[in-house]
């Protein structure tokens, strides 16, 4: 009786000592306790979310962590985002008590006791809750198989429990949970392994994703395995009464097949085959787009600038709107897909609308089938020479400086420059040949070198310049500007033309529109600049020009390829040195688009055949430029109108060559201001009149015989040209 005595002292001795022990020991780890206000301060990585214009999720930006820049692929989800079936299947999986107990599972923490004194393992008493509280303000601690960090985890779960509701607890634990690779939360998880919502998810995906916790890269491999767990847990939740046996059936007769997994299944859901597709659905790129990952690159570059790596990377979880158009976008891509284009060249593809300076769409590259498209996006980061493509700009600059108009006579032949640099300058056009005298419209249909040097000495290679710089580009003033030997990005050149077709007005070209943070405060809404570069009269009447450029016949002008048949069309070829760029640039009343071909060394493309045709400017690039135009524009109401006529502004009829007055030749636009007896156009005309009676002479007006037309006019027209009577 004695021993039993003291045996039960010594044991009453150890249980107080170790109550003491424990009892010091929590009142220590209490007084160390994390303040539960910083769970609802706490920050984790999450993606940001890319809208096209009408809404339309077209990608994401991962953040990164860590020192190597490890992608986070993470979009928070309120609990009213996520079928009721996967909650129950996330609860049954993970804690089936969840909604009895108060934070801890006291079975659980019996064991966890167990284990610190006897070395074993076991789960540990985790409870949802806990798991919460682990991953957030314990985050140092987690790791640790300790004692201690058991006892502070019940601790602030119970505190949790205090503060917030069930509902609110599972939405934090959907959130915070990894789910393999670079997949963090449910509604990434959702998209990773079924491409879905998680609104979507059916109770067999849920119990599929709520396996792989708490080892979703072992448990994705291991197929076989996650099935056998997935008929263990439907069978418990029939017992306990969660879901019936019918249900459980359906369930189990679903026919699963996660991504990455080919399965097919027998009449009793049993597993008759199963291989790997191959497909790497954990880890992706610091982008991820349905649509365009060059729209992403360009998108997420921009963020970066405006609001720095923290942000992005960092906090993450912004909601962008870009300004993409769907049908455009997919255009664009359609276009480069099937571009023919001289080997090893690349290209860039970029449409803008001219009133807002929203681009609707951009490709950075010759895209192939089934190949990942890179991050050098040529659109934005490719600074190329615009060449005879910027002609336009000198035009416009020398039409309101110089008061020219396009049936001015310009001179096109061997010239000597003395004034653009320390040697004299002689420049050449592209086939070596000279046209003589011809007007500003037929130079710039043949795209002449001469004529374009000569509009920007009247002009002032000084003025030029300003007025590039005011449309963007990074340019100083010198002769051979005209011929654009300078570099620009394909988005700045489109932006620039854009001002023509916008009444003269320069609106800033921008991609993104709106930035709203996860709280849906706006942190950015996009207010574009508003430049007016041209009067409306000047940029008419290069549209007018620029119209002739792909309207003109007998000859025809060298972008008469662009022709879209019932369309109002205006646009410039571009070609510099040595073949290294060939452009397009074209317009409708409501698309600016730009199309790029060129080698990113810069070297010269072969001229040899693409297709049976030869390497130009007049061809591989309008063809892009077509197929990207057709098909933004399909289902819009054709119209052959253009522009709305800006006051100041009339219609006479002049010969392209000659710039005489012609009737049945072209009909230009001019300033009605233009007077063009003054300019030169009269004299280019001989008007023969009848024999006087009574003299027998014939009275005619002469002019320089090179010069001479002979044409009928109309009493009215000669009495409207004629000098006024002395």
């Amino acid at each position: 009786m004695k021993i039993l005595q003291g045996l039960f002292l010594v044991v009453l001795a150890g249980v107080l000592s170790v109550a003491a022990l424990m009892g010091a020991s929590s009142l220590k780890w209490a007084q160390e306790l994390p303040s539960l206000d910083e769970l609802d301060a706490y920050e984790f990585t999450a993606t940001s979310q890319v809208f096209a214009r009408d809404g339309t999720l077209i990608g994401t930006i991962l953040p990164t962590v860590g020192e190597e820049r490890e992608t986070t692929n993470r979009i928070p989800v309120g609990v009213d985002e996520i079928s009721a079936a996967a909650l129950q299947a996330i609860v049954a999986y993970e804690d089936d008590q969840f909604f009895n107990h108060y934070g801890f599972d006291l079975p659980g923490i019996v064991r966890a006791f167990y284990e610190e004194f006897f070395g074993t393992s076991g789960r540990g008493g985790s409870t949802i809750s806990t798991q919460v509280v682990k991953n957030t303000v314990l985050q140092n601690i987690r790791d640790d198989r300790s004692l201690e960090r058991k006892a502070k985890e019940v601790l602030l779960a119970i505190e949790l429990e205090r503060r917030l509701t069930k509902a609110e607890i599972l939405q934090r634990y959907v959130n915070l949970n990894y789910w393999g690779g670079n997949v963090h939360g449910l509604r990434a998880a959702a998209q990773t392994y079924f491409g879905k919502d998680p609104i979507e998810l059916t109770l067999a995906e849920g119990l599929y994703l709520a396996r792989l916790l708490p080892a979703p890269n072992d448990r994705h491999n291991d197929f076989r395995g996650t099935r056998a767990s997935m008929r263990e847990v439907l069978d418990k939740m029939v017992r306990q009464g969660t879901i019936s046996a019918a249900m459980a059936e359906r369930t189990w007769h679903e026919n699963l097949e996660p991504r990455g997994w080919a399965v097919g299944y027998d009449s009793e859901g049993n597993i008759v085959s199963l291989e790997r597709t191959g497909e790497d659905v954990l880890v992706q790129s610091s982008v991820s787009s349905t649509l365009s990952e060059h729209v992403l690159f360009a998108v997420r570059n921009w963020l970066r600038d405006r609001f720095g790596d923290n942000v992005v990377y960092g906090k993450g979880g912004l909601r962008v709107f870009t300004t993409i158009d769907m049908q455009a976008q997919q255009s664009a891509i359609e276009a480069s897909l099937n571009a023919d284009l001289p080997a090893g060249a690349q290209l860039a593809i970029v449409g803008i609308d001219p009133a807002t300076g929203e681009v609707l769409a951009m490709v950075g590259e010759k895209l192939e089938a089934g190949v990942s498209e890179g991050e050098f996006n040529r659109v934005t980061q490719a600074f190329r020479q615009p060449g005879s493509s910027f002609k336009p700009i000198v035009y416009a600059t020398a039409i309101e400086q110089g008061g020219f108009h396009q049936a001015q006579i310009l001179v096109d032949e061997p010239t000597t420059f003395n004034q653009c640099g320390p040697e004299p300058w002689e420049p050449r056009n592209w086939d070596k040949d000279y046209d003589g005298f011809q007007t500003v419209r037929e130079h710039l249909n043949r795209s002449r070198n001469i004529p374009a040097v000569k509009a920007l000495e009247a002009a002032t290679a000084v003025a030029v310049a300003e007025r590039a710089r005011e449309l963007g580009y990074d340019v100083a003033p010198f002769c051979a500007l005209a011929l654009g030997t300078f570099e620009a990005t394909p988005l700045t050149h489109a932006s620039a033309f854009a001002a023509f077709a916008n009444d003269g007005v320069l609106v800033e070209s921008h991609f993104v529109s709106r930035v709203e943070d996860a709280e849906g405060n706006i942190l950015y809404q996009a207010n574009p600049r508003r430049t007016q570069v041209w009067t409306p009269q000047t940029a008419y009447i290069m549209l007018d020009i620029l119209h002739g450029n792909v309207t003109d016949r007998n000859p025809f002008a060298l972008s008469w390829r662009a022709d879209l048949e019932g369309r109002w069309v205006a646009g410039k070829t571009g070609t510099t040195n040595d073949d290294r760029d060939i452009w397009f640039v074209g317009t409708t009343p409501s698309l600016v688009a730009a199309v790029w071909i060129g080698n990113d060394d810069n070297s010269s493309m072969a001229r040899n055949t693409v297709a049976g045709e030869i390497v130009t400017s007049s061809r591989q690039p309008i063809y892009v430029w077509r197929d990207f135009v057709e098909g933004t524009l399909r289902g819009d109401p054709v119209s052959d109108a253009g522009y709305p006529v800006p006051e100041g502004i009339v219609f006479r009829p002049f010969d392209r060559k000659t710039g005489a007055l012609s009737s049945g030749a072209t009909v230009g636009a001019f300033l009605s201001s233009t007077d063009l007896r003054q300019q030169g156009l009269l004299p280019q005309i001989t008007i023969s009149i009848p024999i006087d009676t009574e003299t027998g002479l014939r009275a005619t007006i002469d002019t320089p015989p090179e010069r001479i037309e002979i044409i009928d006019i109309s009493p009215d027209a000669i009495e409207q040209y004629l000098p006024p009577t002395p």
